[in-house]
């Protein structure tokens, strides 16, 4: 048998493996804890069927959409002993096989998705990699210095996103010997090294995906695609689902079903963390978040208070966000088009997210914005605003505005909307830097007297 089906094989048939431990401790009588929500009854041990771990697939179905939707809805509704049919809904596993593939002499496993009703999640960070002589196919201008390469995939880079390489870094990134700020910090663009192997890395942070100029995402697929790209790979995607008035899955949630299988995979159940004040409900209201994963793994879920993150302790804004890396499986092109398919496939409980919108751009924009104000407003308040109502009784609105306020019409970096429009100009747009300085070649140069001006001043004049 070879390699690939002995792997192949063992992953279908998976037996005798044992789930890792429940960080957090367990009982005296050996059972898990489990944390419940606020005002939610606990189970008793007995209600709660074993989880599945020894690779049975016993339905090759996906669940109807109509089901998972209503047991969201009914779900604070539901004990834990009656809610069997959304523990059966967790434990369902993907209507896909394991694919694998060979990728530079090693097997890798290929991503499998499962089709979305509608556009669930939005890209939120996206990094690629590809060989530099992909700029030569571009562009017949001559290129010798690092600064030459960075300024032709600068024009690259406006085209696909609409803002480019701004300005070089004191040093590199990544890895990588050299680095250059993207638009107004909305990533970087990196390359040289010896172990790079004439590489070159564009990283695009969430900012970045924001501020991008409408439809990127299907002309970074076409140029990656293309025949002009060399050795393109992605090595990084973010997927993310905003549910903005929090009425959908929240963070308790997510650390219930991990508890039921709503983040099994072929039978393993990944590590989870949870990071926040958990035990006495986040008081100070900065945010809950539930990871599923590890960051050196090659996919990693975060489920997070997103508002509170952003300094807005009442926001009911909930992320759901999957992180894919390329450590040991490839990331298609085709997440770039129809990201909501590989979404809801990450794990059995983001199904439910299928027949649910994530918020748009400018919606997302919107939120961070009111986010800001009010971690602003609140810390004013707090730190400044005894002095602030004394101020204004001896002063007056207007000449204390006048004393306070800054100097320069510079916005807060909490409140700078990202927008390519406002991106500082690229370098491929600026005057190029004089390189060399011309110099004027005189006859003493080649031997001959210094009181003549050329080299051709010994011939005799006619």
């Amino acid at each position: 048998m070879s390699k690939v089906k002995s792997l192949a094989h063992d992953a279908m048939h998976i037996r005798g493996k044992r789930l890792p431990a429940r960080s957090g401790g367990s009982r005296e009588d050996g059972q898990m804890r489990r944390r419940e929500a606020p005002g939610q009854g606990r189970a008793k041990v007995s209600d709660i069927p074993p989880t599945v771990n020894t690779g049975e697939r016993k339905d090759l179905g996906v669940r109807p959409v109509e089901q998972s939707n209503e047991l969201v809805k009914n779900k604070k509704n539901i004990p834990t002993q009656q809610n069997q049919q959304l523990i059966d809904a967790y434990q369902a596993p993907v209507a896909a096989p394991i694919q694998l593939c060979m990728r530079d002499g090693k097997v890798v496993m290929q991503m499998i998705r499962v089709p979305a009703q509608t556009e669930c999640c939005a890209i939120d960070t996206v990094r690629i990699t590809m060989h530099e002589k992909t700029i030569f196919n571009k562009s017949f201008r001559a290129m010798i210095s690092d600064e030459d390469i960075a300024r032709g995939f600068s024009e690259c880079i406006e085209q696909i996103f609409g803002f480019g390489v701004t300005k070089k870094y004191d040093k590199g990134r990544d890895f990588f010997l050299h680095a250059w700020e993207l638009g107004d910090n909305y990533g970087h663009f990196a390359m040289g090294g010896i172990k790079q192997r004439d590489s070159i890395l564009i990283a695009i942070n969430g900012q970045g995906c924001l501020a991008a100029k409408a439809g990127w995402e299907l002309r970074l697929y076409q140029f990656l695609t293309s025949s002009d790209c060399i050795a393109p790979r992605i090595t990084r995607v973010d997927l993310a689902h905003d549910d903005f008035d929090g009425s959908q899955l929240s963070v308790y949630d997510f650390d219930r079903a991990w508890d039921e299988g709503g983040f099994d995979r072929y039978g393993n159940r990944p590590e989870p963390q949870n990071y926040g004040s958990w035990k006495n409900n986040d008081p100070m209201g900065k945010g809950l978040t539930f990871y599923a994963g590890t960051k050196s793994s090659s996919q990693l879920f975060r489920g997070y208070q997103k508002g509170k993150q952003l300094g807005s302790p009442d926001s009911p804004w909930m992320r759901a966000e999957v992180q894919f890396s390329n450590h040991d499986k490839i990331i298609p092109f085709e997440i770039l088009i129809d990201p909501s398919s590989y979404f809801v496939a990450a794990y059995p409980v983001l199904q439910q997210y299928s027949p649910n919108k994530t918020g748009k751009r400018t919606e997302t924009v919107k939120k961070m914005a009111e986010a800001g104000i009010g971690h602003f407003t609140k810390y004013t308040k707090l730190g400044y605003g005894k002095f602030i109502r004394i101020a204004r009784q001896l002063y007056g609105d207007s000449a204390f505005l006048d004393m306070v306020q800054a100097d320069t019409d510079e916005w807060p970096s909490r409140l700078r909307m990202p927008n390519y429009e406002l991106s500082p100009t690229p370098i491929h747009k600026q005057p190029m830097p004089e390189s060399c300085v011309p110099f004027a070649v005189t006859a003493s140069d080649y031997g001959y007297p210094d009181d003549t001006s050329s080299i051709y001043s010994h011939y005799p004049h006619h």
